[in-house]
Order: structure tokens, then C-alpha cells, then sequence
């Protein structure tokens, strides 16, 4: 039966960026008389930090929107869109949050 620190463990092994009690956390059954451990640990992801940088990265598209639409350059408009849609799909990739690949900034919306 695998315990609450081997599964810490193995997680932090497997995906060395993510903190137990931040992105994940571990909790099995336990007998209330004797302390010991009556099941195999769960492992439960809650993706905050995947969330939170997503959200981040949101915020930063719509500031380039719009500040493609006050520069009177609309070419760059569709690309923010695109970038956009693409940061809103992010959670249904599998393995959201703890192992997904996140949308790549165009190039011509760096400047």
C-alpha cells in the first residue's frame, strides 16, 4: 500500500514544478484508535497554478487587443483571437493542470 509521503514522492519525481498543497495534495483513511493507515493515498490535483497563469495569460492578450484596436492595426486582431481562443481550451487539454502544453505567444504580438 502506498503511503502519503511515497506518493508525494513519486508525484514530485514525475512533475518536479508542481508543490504538494498547491497544485496537489494527498489524503488517505486513517483509524481513528490506532493512527495507521487503512487505504492506499489519493493523489487530488487542484491546478491553481495552471489556472492562475492561464488567467494571467488571458488578461495580457485583451491588453493586446486592445491596444492592436487603439493603434488602428487590425491585422494583428485575428492573431489575438486566435491566442485568446487558444488560452480558453487550455483546461480541457488532457492532463490539465498538471502536465498540458499552453499556447505560444505570436511573435508579431510581442512588439
Amino acid at each position: 500500500m502506498i503511503t502519503h509521503d511515497e506518493l508525494i514522492f513519486c508525484v514530485r519525481q514525475k512533475y518536479p514544478n508542481l508543490v504538494h498543497g498547491v497544485d496537489f495534495w494527498v489524503g488517505q483513511n486513517i483509524c481513528r484508535d490506532t493512527g495507521k493507515q487503512l487505504e492506499a493515498a489519493r493523489l487530488h490535483v487542484l491546478g491553481q497554478r495552471a489556472s492562475e497563469e492561464r488567467d494571467r495569460r488571458l488578461m495580457a492578450a485583451d491588453a493586446m487587443f486592445y491596444k492592436a484596436m487603439d493603434s488602428g492595426d487590425a491585422s494583428k486582431a485575428p492573431q489575438v483571437g486566435q491566442y485568446r481562443q487558444a488560452l480558453r481550451e487550455v483546461p480541457e487539454q488532457p492532463g490539465f493542470p498538471a502536465n498540458f502544453t499552453g499556447p505560444d505567444t505570436p511573435g508579431a504580438l510581442l512588439d
